[in-house]
């Protein structure tokens, strides 16, 4: 009895954020088929098409989204993206990259909370 009681308590303190949202994985690539990355790189060339994929879970709301969030030095890209309340959801966007550089995926909460983010090149 007392180690249920010890679970209880230790259950109730923890952080609500181990329940939200979540991005398993982001995986960049030059298409997307059947739901899956086609052709996944961390190195493009200018003027390709990059396709980003999240792997979301852990989603309890109904009516939420998550934001792509392509960002070049100081440029920014954002994408909005509905999520639905699944086990696992995938989803994705893209963007032609013409700017050589280091370049980043974040994936942001509808509140603006970083949650994952991928870093890839374009040469």
């Amino acid at each position: 009895m007392k180690k249920i009681i010890i679970v209880a308590i230790l259950l109730a303190f923890m952080p609500l954020q181990t329940f939200s949202l979540t991005v398993s994985s982001i995986k960049c690539g030059l298409g997307i088929k059947n739901r899956q990355i086609t052709k996944e790189k961390e190195e493009f060339k200018v003027g390709d098409k990059v396709y980003c994929l999240s792997d979301v879970t852990n989603i309890s709301d109904n009516d939420t989204y998550i934001i792509n969030r392509w960002v070049s030095d100081e440029i920014k890209y954002d994408v909005k993206l509905e999520i639905k309340p699944y086990t696992r959801f995938r989803t994705w966007s893209y963007k032609t990259v013409y700017h050589p550089g280091v370049w980043k995926m974040e994936v942001l909460d509808k509140k603006g909370n970083l949650i994952k983010e991928k870093i890839f090149v374009v040469k």
